[in-house]
């Protein structure tokens, strides 16, 4: 399996949810592990206070979501579930990758958005690495 994305080196992406979380009650995470990104929150991360999850399984959907302008994937775990997610890549190299049936594993952190935002206290899955097979 080759690591398409890793968290840890979005830093624009960590950058972003740290200015929503610090500068407005409306937009963010809560900080219940520390800071979204930060060393404490890592920490929480590496010492599994802060859980994660590993979804294995295959591309079943590749399209565009939102308003069709976001780039996402669904996949289907060995165990028949079906979730969607955004189509990360550290490199942009690495989207050709996401093709229907391509073995793909993915390890996530579940959080909650503040208490004031527009999704007041929903939790959100947030992955922290992709894998997928590239010789698929």
């Amino acid at each position: 399996m080759l690591t398409i994305y890793r968290l840890q080196a979005d830093t624009e992406f960590i950058a972003q949810v740290q200015r929503a979380t610090t500068t407005s009650e409306e937009f963010g995470i809560e900080s219940t592990h520390g800071l979204f990104g930060s060393a404490e929150w890592w920490q929480h991360v590496r010492d599994g206070t802060l859980p994660v999850q590993t979804l294995r399984g295959a591309i079943t959907r590749v399209y565009m979501g939102s308003m069709n302008d976001w780039p996402e994937v669904t996949m289907r775990t060995e165990t028949g579930e079906e979730s969607s997610w955004s189509r990360y890549a550290n490199d942009p190299a690495f989207a050709w990758l996401y093709t229907i049936g391509r073995p793909i594993e993915l390890d996530y952190v579940v959080q909650q958005h503040r208490r004031h935002s527009f999704e007041s206290g929903a939790k959100r899955k947030i992955p922290i690495e992709i894998r997928v097979d590239e010789n698929a």
